[in-house]
């Protein structure tokens, strides 16, 4: 059993994409549940046929995408940082939904992306 153990704790540290999203100040880490969530909505909205719906969706998270790398850069993380926390993101916004406790509402990352 403790061979299975630390076999499961290896495979999570070598696989940074797949290890929970690391902890940022509240801004940046809404900023990139929002993209990650709004990703996944245009993904879906696309599956559906619905391009206007899945367009938008994917602005939105481009736009909040943006600002989010661009906080990162500041707080000092390289691209290769940058790239492996979206996807971490991606990974754990797309697990929360599934489970039906997301950390944010997605109605309220509207607010990040509003004039």
């Amino acid at each position: 059993m403790r061979e299975l153990a630390a076999g499961l704790l290896l495979l999570a540290l070598l696989d940074p994409v797949r290890a929970a999203a690391p902890a940022l100040p509240a801004d940046a880490d809404r900023l990139l549940w929002c993209a990650s969530a709004f990703f996944w909505l245009a993904g879906s909205a696309d599956d559906a046929g619905d391009v206007a719906e899945a367009e938008l969706y994917d602005g939105w998270a481009g736009s909040l995408g943006d600002r989010a790398a661009a906080l990162l850069g500041e707080l000092g993380f390289d691209a290769a940082h940058v790239e492996e926390t979206v996807a971490a993101y991606d990974q754990q916004v797309l697990d929360e939904i599934t489970a039906g406790s997301p950390r944010h509402e997605v109605a309220a990352c509207q607010q990040l992306v509003a004039p």
